[in-house]
């Protein structure tokens, strides 16, 4: 009897670590920034910080503790993070610059740092997310450019470019279709085209935004015979920290 008890309890603990192994995960990367001259450097001494999305609130917001904390990168730039319960997680890249005594902790005016506003999921084997690029810490631009032009190539100049969290090209209103109007924020960035049809949107905060363009300021771009203010736009765009997106719309 304790014979097949004994068996009973390593099978018991062979089934316990096979589904602990099946429920973590591994997540690597590299990390590294482009110097003055544009060459790739690796950054050392670097660390990973991962915050389950399920805790609130998200690290990046308050710089909340870090759920996970992985060791140095290697002096390729290279982090691996082992046995992470799968899940749903916040990840931020952190070098100090200069390398300072207390190389923990939130980032500081001049680090190195790249994060991901989105939820990483991770799951069973390894998550690779490449090579992921750093920039200075309070010095990381936000913004949405590009060119507005028509089908022929044409630059469109004084057009409105106005970036929204929503859909909003308007319904046709004569047929008793509803329209959203652009949401509850209409105008998270505006700007109009130059001579040349270029346009920058300064983002305050990262997100997932619609691009529109119109001749008129107006939310009613709808297409019909005769309105002058038929505007065009952009599926979702997300931008993250640091991040510059370049988008072109083709208008009329």
């Amino acid at each position: 009897m304790t014979k097949w008890r004994t068996l009973f309890s390593l099978f018991a603990l062979a089934v316990f670590f096979a589904v602990g192994v099946a429920d973590a995960g591994t997540l690597t990367l590299t990390f590294k920034y482009k110097n003055s001259a544009g060459v790739d450097q690796p950054l050392s001494y670097a660390y990973v910080y991962l915050r389950n999305a399920a805790n609130e609130p998200p690290m990046e917001k308050f710089f909340s503790p870090a759920d996970i904390l992985s060791a140095q990168s290697t002096t390729t730039g290279v982090i691996t993070i082992t046995n992470i319960p799968e899940g749903n997680y916040y990840i931020r890249a952190t070098r100090r610059n200069p390398l300072a005594v207390r190389p923990l902790g939130p980032p500081e005016p001049g680090d190195y740092i790249w994060n991901q506003t989105e939820p990483i999921t991770i799951t069973a084997g390894t998550t690779n997310l490449g090579t992921k690029y750093a920039w200075i810490f309070g010095s990381a631009p936000l913004t949405i450019s590009g060119t507005v032009k028509n089908g022929n190539g044409t630059p469109l100049a004084g057009r409105y470019v106005k970036a929204t969290i929503v859909p909003c090209i308007e319904a046709d209103g004569y047929l008793g279709t509803p329209s959203n109007h652009c949401g509850p924020e209409k105008h998270i960035a505006l700007q109009r085209t130059d001579a040349n049809g270029n346009y920058t949107l300064f983002l305050k905060n990262p997100g997932t935004f619609y691009i529109y363009e119109s001749p008129c300021l107006g939310d009613k771009h709808q297409e019909y015979s005769g309105n002058g203010c038929i505007g065009y736009g952009t599926g979702p765009v997300t931008v993250n920290m640091g991040e510059t997106k370049t988008v072109d719309i083709v208008g009329n």
